[in-house]
């Protein structure tokens, strides 16, 4: 099923992708809407959890947009008793610098900052570094890829209150986007 439906989305990218029109990328007064999706701990490269999430992003000016996001992150439980089920939400707000990238795609980087509740008993506030892409398939129709590393800064860390830096080492968050621009 999974096979069926990756044909099915390349071969819709394709036909959009082959039809000539007009792209506009955004600017000044632009928002975007998008959802975000990850599962690449299930590819087996140790990236991350399976996450989803929200994103706005409006552009305050030609190459700068202010984005707001709100992310949830699973961990299942497995046979393996040292992964536990594991429930964690994110806000975020950030500020994106876009470059001049092509017609079609807008390349970009950025920092944002949030807070981080894993469960009740772990709160933490996130900062962080990002760069990604947006692939414009038609106007305001967007897919795009993100990776981003970032330091948790406890607050509460088992119940109790804590203050600590955590530098996840290796561990980048990565993600595929899908967005319409307003």
């Amino acid at each position: 099923m999974k096979k069926l439906f990756f044909v099915l989305l390349l071969s819709c990218l394709g036909i959009v992708t082959l039809q000539a029109q007009s792209i506009t990328k955004p600017s000044k007064g632009s928002r975007l809407f998008e959802l975000s999706a990850s599962g690449l701990d299930n590819l087996g490269a140790g990236l991350n959890t399976t996450r989803g999430g929200l994103m706005v992003r409006d552009f305050v000016s030609n190459k700068r947009a202010r984005r707001i996001a709100a992310n949830l992150n699973l961990t299942f439980k497995t046979d393996s008793p040292e992964i536990k089920k594991f429930n964690e939400i994110s806000f975020l707000y950030g500020i994106e610098n876009h470059m001049k990238g092509s017609s079609r795609m807008s390349t970009y980087w950025g920092y944002a900052g949030g807070l981080n509740m894993a469960s009740t008993d772990n709160i933490s506030l996130t900062v962080g570094v990002y760069t990604g892409f947006d692939f414009y398939l038609a106007d305001g129709l967007y897919i795009g890829t993100e990776v981003g590393y970032n330091a948790l800064i406890d607050l509460i860390k088992g119940g109790e209150s804590a203050f600590g830096l955590y530098l996840p080492g290796a561990a980048m968050n990565g993600a595929l986007r899908l967005g319409y621009r307003f």
